[in-house]
Parts: structure tokens; C-alpha cells; sequence
């Protein structure tokens, strides 16, 4: 990626008015000023910024923000979702009363989340910071008003059970869109995401929603888009890594950048700007910034030179220290390995699927010699047998990760132990002992990292998608990933996965009901509560219904992928969820 790539709006993403506005702390959240459309032309607001003093006053600032910039999100209005059953099928299978209508209800929560691009209040030679897509879609919720990339694989899980399939469609087909624009699918759908990417899921979207449809002109429609993202990736972040006279090749996340992102401008300007750090370093710590921020998890401490660095005392949320140690494109990631191997296996099949054997006979071949290679790869360089537990590879010290994630469990969600690892269940089942110990010494679901660094995607947090991918690596593990191996239908691994989804749900039952979450006749609100109960984007691993925290910027509700996971454990064990205490 190059830097600010695509970026053609200087206001939104470098320059003088930028870092006026932003290191002014006109707004508590830095990403309100770049999501805010211009009320004058382009040329007209620049003109204006540049006649701003160099040591501009707060109140000169926000008056210049006020004549020239439209509320934050403006151009997105909510839609309704076109004929929505507010009583879907698998709310049928749910047992308890109490669950069942609160599935109902965060069913119903879909059209609150839905979006339409609407500019018609724009004048001409106006901008916004917004890539325009052509369909409905749905956010996550809170400060994030747009589409996202990893976040929309787990919304259309919860959209494909609530039998939502237009609009799950529609986003597969915006980032379809995106991606025969620019190549790739960028963070999100605003253009200071362009220089980066996300967890390339779309290729698994794609894989539940023809699941869930059989909609095969989608499937012929995106495959050769699907082959060119598989190809952008591989060309760009894949890397060599010489081990015991051998090369393997991985992938890794890797960005370029020279500036603080302009969604996080203060933040990014704080951590690399506020100390005595040559420009060469500068340079190479924006760019791990942003590459952290490429991987979903920005930030943890997977990512730093340093991980134990504790934050000052009297510090704020972000622990500036640790950030300023990170070291992001130097490690190879368990889990951007596991996607493009799934994705790798995936493609080969879609390929049988969509056109006749001889037209793509080499494409099937080069796609399992990827994922063949990247298979031994990940084994020989990733997997720990001595813990039973992948771990990232760390390339300045040539050497594992010591820090244990949840990442772990993203190739047993993907099938990637090969035949001979699974000839008994005695791997899968020394990895997944580790969730039942997390169980049992925290109250909400596993968290992150066993790391409190007060970053993210650290202890205490515990979040939706990673509680996922434990599930769906459970399952994989209890059904067999071969017919052949011994552990097909183990029950051990089918309990976890119900144990692990019913934390899940207590623990956004419960703080949805903390939060003022009520269902008539058979929940009362709880007493002094004012709100209708919010759906977190992370929650605490150490009680039950507690949100999480940490980070640059305050826990978001809505939420989409809280939603989606919800619902789609609910349509997998509804019939065995119990009414959390």
C-alpha cells in the first residue's frame, strides 16, 4: 500500500487544515471532523483554510468549522430493509421464552442499523470524505457510521439466520464494487481508509451466503473479483521466511503511511510526535500504526517490541508507551494466515463450481500449492506443540511469539491442521483445554490476551468475533475435518461450544438488561435504568454484562457483529440456552 493512497480530499486526509483542526481538540472523538461533508465547494473551503493564522484560536477554528463543514455522517440516512419477516424461522427453535424474544428484538434491531448513501443535500463541487457504494448495507453502529470490512463477515452470519439475504447480498456486492475500483476492499468506506485493508473475509462471505442460498449467478458474478483480491494479497504481503535451511512463505499485514490517520490524527500525533524520535523512525512507526489498525486488532500488545509495558497511573486510556513500541509488520499473524489459507481451499472449490475444468485447471492448481505452502508453513513456524497452540512469528527475533491470543483458534475455525495432527483428538484437545480454564477463572467470555496493557485487544476485553471463531473451531473440531479421524463426534468439543455460547449470551443478555433492556411481560426493566439496553462492540471478561474498555475512543454500541454473532449462536443452540442468573 502506498501512503494516502487514492486519497485525492487533502482535508481528509493530510495537510495544514487537517492538523489545525485536529490538534486544536475541536471534538472529543478525532474521527467527527473527517466524516463531516463541506457546506461550500472544495476549492472555496481550501481557500478559506488557508488564510486561517498559523496560531489559530479555538474559537477562530470552530467559527471555520462551522461555516464550512455539515454534521458529522450526513450523507448516510437510515432505509428500510425491504420485506423484512420479523419472525424468522430459527427464533422457532429457541427454548426459553425470555431468549427467544430477545433474539426477536435484536432481529428487529437490523433496520436501525441499515444505511443508504443520500448526497442530494450537497451543493455542487461539495465532498465528503464518504466512498459512495451503491446499495443498502449495515454498520457496525456508534462512531462507526460506515461500512466496514472483517466487521460485515460476522453481520451477514446474524443477516443469513435472520433470512435477511437481499441486503446480506448487497454488501457482497458493494465490496465487489470496491474492489474492481481499487483493487482490493479497503478498512471501511470512508477515503482516509484507503491506504489500508482489513481481514480479508470476503471470499468466506461469500462462501455463507451461497451456503444459504444457493445463489449461484452471485457466485460466477464474484468469483473472478474474489480471484483478483486473493491476488492483490498475495502480492503484496506475502513474505519469505528462511528457517533451518528452508523458505516458507507467510503472509503478513503491511502498510505504508507517513502521517497520523486522520481518524486518529491527535492520537497518532501523540504517540510518534510527542518524543525524540529521528524521522526514519517516525516514518516506520506510522506505518506500524496503520498496519496495526489493517489487522481489526489496533491495538494489542501482539503487536509491540515491548508488550509489558504498564501505563502510567495517571495516564489516559491509551498507553502511549506500548504504542510507541510497536513493531506490527515484522509479525506474522496466526490468523491472516489462517483467512487465506480458507480462502486459498475456498477459491479452489468455487472455481469447480463456477466454470469447466479446463478453463480452471491452473488456477485450482496455483491456489492449493498457495495454501500447501503457506500450510507447512504455519505448522513449521506457528504451531507450538509443547502448549497445543499457534502462535504469531515474531521476524526480529526470528522466533515465536511467547504471547498467547485468541488468534490461536482461527485455524481450527479454518481446517488447517493437517491430516496427520488430527489421527486422534489429543491436539485439539490441549488447545481448546485453555478455553476451559479461561472459563472457569473469569465470569464473561475469554478474554484477548492474558496481557493488561489497557490497549483493546487486551486483557480484560473479550470480544465477538474471537468468541466466534473458538465456536466455530469447536465445532469444526467435533464434527471431524476428515472422515477418518478418530475425534468425529466428540462430545467434549460439542459441550465447550455450548459452555462457550452460553457465556456469550449472559453476557450481552445481561448488560443489554443492565442498560435499561426490558421485554414486556416477561422481563421487567430494571429499577433506575432510563436507556432500552445497548448491544456492545466488546465486553469484559472479568463479570458477566459488563462492556469492555480501553483504547483511543469510548465502547461503541449498536452493534454489528455483537448482533450477528448473537444470532447466530442463538440458531445453533437455541434449543439448549438457558435464561442467565
Amino acid at each position: 500500500f502506498g501512503a494516502q493512497l487514492n486519497c485525492d480530499i487533502p482535508i481528509y486526509c493530510s495537510g495544514p487544515i487537517l492538523e489545525k483542526i485536529q490538534l486544536a481538540r475541536l471534538f472529543n472523538d478525532s474521527k467527527t471532523f473527517v466524516d463531516m461533508p463541506t457546506k461550500k465547494p472544495l476549492e472555496e473551503v481550501l481557500e478559506a483554510g488557508s488564510k486561517l493564522p498559523q496560531n489559530a484560536s479555538i474559537s477562530i477554528l470552530q467559527d471555520f468549522v462551522n461555516s464550512y463543514f455539515s454534521k458529522e455522517g450526513q450523507e448516510l440516512i437510515q432505509t428500510e430493509i425491504l420485506n423484512f419477516n420479523q419472525s424468522p424461522s430459527f427464533l422457532e427453535k429457541i427454548k426459553q421464552p425470555i431468549i427467544r424474544e430477545f433474539a426477536k428484538q435484536v432481529h428487529n434491531y437490523w433496520p436501525n442499523l441499515t444505511r443508504k448513501v443520500d448526497q442530494s443535500f450537497m451543493c455542487s463541487g461539495c465532498v465528503s470524505s464518504f466512498i459512495p457504494v451503491n446499495r443498502s448495507f449495515v454498520i457496525p453502529g456508534g462512531r462507526f457510521r460506515e461500512i466496514y470490512y472483517w466487521d460485515s463477515y460476522f453481520v451477514i452470519e446474524g443477516l443469513l439466520v435472520s433470512e435477511l439475504y437481499e441486503i446480506a447480498k448487497n454488501m457482497i456486492e458493494n465490496f465487489l464494487d470496491l474492489i474492481e475500483i481499487y483493487g482490493f476492499v479497503p478498512n471501511g468506506s470512508r477515503i482516509y481508509y484507503l491506504n489500508r485493508s482489513q481481514p480479508p473475509l470476503l471470499t468466506q462471505m461469500v462462501k455463507i451466503y451461497y451456503e444459504a442460498t444457493n445463489d449461484i449467478l452471485l457466485l460466477r458474478k464474484a468469483f473472478p473479483t474474489l480471484l483478483k483480491e486473493y491476488d492483490f494479497w498475495y502480492k503484496n504481503n506475502t513474505i519469505s521466511v528462511h528457517k533451518n535451511d528452508k523458505t516458507f512463505y507467510l503472509s503478513h499485514y503491511d502498510v505504508y503511511n507517513i502521517y497520523p490517520r486522520p481518524e486518529s490524527y491527535l492520537e497518532d500525533y501523540t504517540t510518534v510526535e510527542l518524543d525524540s524520535f529521528n524521522s526514519t523512525v517516525k516514518q516506520g512507526l506510522y506505518s506500524d500504526i496503520a498496519t496495526a489498525a489493517e489487522s481489526g486488532w489496533d491495538f494489542s500488545s501482539r503487536w509491540a517490541r515491548n508488550p509489558h509495558i504498564k501505563p502510567p497511573t495517571n495516564s489516559s486510556s491509551n498507553n502511549y508507551e506500548i504504542l510507541r513500541t510497536l513493531n506490527t509488520r515484522a509479525v506474522i499473524p496466526i490468523e491472516l494466515n489462517s483467512i487465506l489459507y480458507m480462502n486459498e481451499i475456498t477459491l479452489s472449490e468455487f472455481a469447480k463450481q463456477v466454470d469447466d475444468w479446463k478453463t480452471v485447471k491452473e488456477t485450482v492448481k496455483r491456489l492449493k500449492k498457495s495454501a500447501e505452502e503457506r500450510l507447512e508453513g504455519m505448522i513449521k513456524l506457528l504451531w507450538d506443540d509443547n502448549t497445543g497452540t499457534f502462535r504469531d512469528y515474531n521476524l526480529t527475533s526470528n522466533t515465536q511469539s511467547k504471547i498467547f491470543s485468541l488468534a490461536t483458534y482461527f485455524p481450527f475455525w479454518a481446517q488447517s491442521l493437517p491430516e496427520e495432527m488430527l489421527t486422534d483428538s489429543k491436539n485439539n484437545i490441549k488447545s481448546f483445554s485453555i478455553v476451559s480454564t479461561l472459563l472457569s477463572e473469569y465470569k464473561g467470555c475469554p478474554p484477548v490476551t492474558l496481557i493488561n496493557s489497557s490497549l483493546q485487544w487486551d486483557f480484560p476485553n473479550s470480544w465477538p468475533p474471537l468468541t466466534y471463531a473458538i465456536i466455530k473451531g469447536l465445532l469444526n473440531s467435533y464434527h471431524g475435518y476428515y472422515s477418518n479421524s478418530q475425534n468425529k463426534e466428540d462430545p467434549k468439543f460439542l459441550n465447550l461450544a455450548l459452555e462457550t455460547s452460553q457465556r456469550y449470551v449472559s453476557s450481552v443478555m445481561c448488560a443489554w438488561y443492565s442498560t435499561g433492556g426490558s421485554i414486556p411481560g416477561l422481563l421487567t426493566k430494571l429499577q433506575g435504568t432510563t436507556d432500552v439496553g445497548h448491544m456492545f462492540e466488546k465486553y469484559s471478561a472479568l463479570e458477566t454484562g459488563l462492556p469492555g474498555n480501553g483504547g483511543e475512543y469510548q465502547v461503541q454500541d449498536g452493534f454489528g457483529w455483537t448482533n450477528g454473532v448473537l444470532l447466530w449462536i442463538m440458531s445453533k443452540f437455541g434449543d439448549k440456552l438457558e435464561v442467565p442468573e
